[in-house]
């Protein structure tokens, strides 16, 4: 009698263990597996305003952008991101004034924002060098 009701309570113990061990398993993957995704959609969404701004300088169109003060190539890049993804995108001159401004067409961002700033040089005509500075915003909608 008395080793039976050591076998029910050890059995008992490893039951009550498992699922002890079970609810704390799923709980932290669960957690885990939140942080971490989202941690992934703003690094990607970081990388996407890098990329964005890293080819507008380098194929000349925030150069062109300001010497005909004109927005439609950027916009037309922005509109052209991925559906879920709003943005936009201002210029700014040497002393913090914005100069262009522009946003993807039928955006309105509620989420959260990721900013990436970039500076860019543009050579005027007189061989001196104008400083500017490219800010962009996203979010996903």
């Amino acid at each position: 009698m008395y080793g039976l009701n050591r076998a029910f309570i050890f059995t008992l113990d490893a039951i009550l263990a498992v699922i002890l061990c079970s609810m704390l398993f799923f709980s932290t993957y669960y957690l885990l597996a939140k942080f971490q995704y989202s941690v992934v959609r703003e690094t990607a969404l970081v990388n996407i305003c890098s990329d964005v701004l890293t080819s507008l300088e380098k194929n000349h169109t925030l150069q062109n952008s300001i010497t005909y003060s004109r927005t439609s190539d950027i916009r037309n890049v922005l509109n052209n991101l991925p559906s879920n993804t709003c943005s936009d995108l201002v210029i700014y001159s040497y002393d913090n004034k914005p100069l262009l401004i522009t946003a993807k067409t039928g955006c309105n961002c509620t989420a959260s924002r990721s900013l990436v700033v970039r500076s860019f040089v543009i050579p005027e005509s007189n061989g001196t060098l104008s400083t500017y500075m490219a800010k962009m915003e996203a979010c996903y909608t």
